[in-house]
C-alpha cells in the first residue's frame, strides 16, 4: 500500500476546565462575612500563659473575631486571651455582660504614625460569659 504525503494539522483537543480556572472561580465567589459591630470598648488581653494583662481598645467585633487597637504589634498565630464588657445595647439586658475569650492573632500591623500603636485582628476560638456578682 502506497502512502501519499499528507499534512496533518494538530489541533489541541478541548479539555475540561483547568484546575487554575476552577480554583479561581471558587475563590471569587462571594462568601458572606460575619456582621461587624462597631464598638469602642476597653479590652484587656494577654498572650496565653502570661500573667500580665495589657489594655487596648476594641474597634469592632463579630461572631468570629475582633479588631483591637493595642500599644504594640502581637506575633501572628499567638494564642491570646481577651476580657471585655459588651455594651448594654448589644446584650439586650439592663447591665453589660462581661466576656472572656480565647483566640489567635491573624493579622497585626503598626499604625501609620510611629509610636501610635498597632492594630491586631484576632479570631475567636472560644468564649464564655463571666458571672457577675450581685
Amino acid at each position: 500500500m502506497l502512502m501519499k504525503d499528507r499534512v496533518i494539522k494538530l489541533v489541541p483537543r478541548p479539555r475540561e476546565e483547568s484546575y487554575a480556572k476552577r480554583t479561581e472561580s471558587v475563590s471569587r465567589q462571594k462568601v458572606p462575612r460575619a456582621i461587624r459591630y462597631e464598638i469602642s470598648a476597653v479590652t484587656r488581653y494577654r498572650i496565653r500563659g502570661e500573667k500580665e494583662w495589657h489594655e487596648g481598645v476594641m474597634k469592632n467585633m463579630s461572631i468570629s473575631g475582633v479588631l483591637i487597637s493595642t500599644p504594640f504589634v502581637l506575633p501572628l498565630e499567638a494564642v491570646i486571651e481577651m476580657r471585655f464588657s459588651l455594651p448594654i445595647h448589644l446584650t439586650g439586658g439592663e447591665s453589660a455582660a462581661e466576656v472572656l475569650c480565647r483566640g489567635s492573632v491573624v493579622r497585626s500591623w503598626e499604625r501609620g504614625v510611629p509610636g501610635d500603636g498597632a492594630m491586631v485582628a484576632a479570631r475567636i476560638t472560644h468564649s464564655r460569659f463571666l458571672r457577675q456578682e450581685k
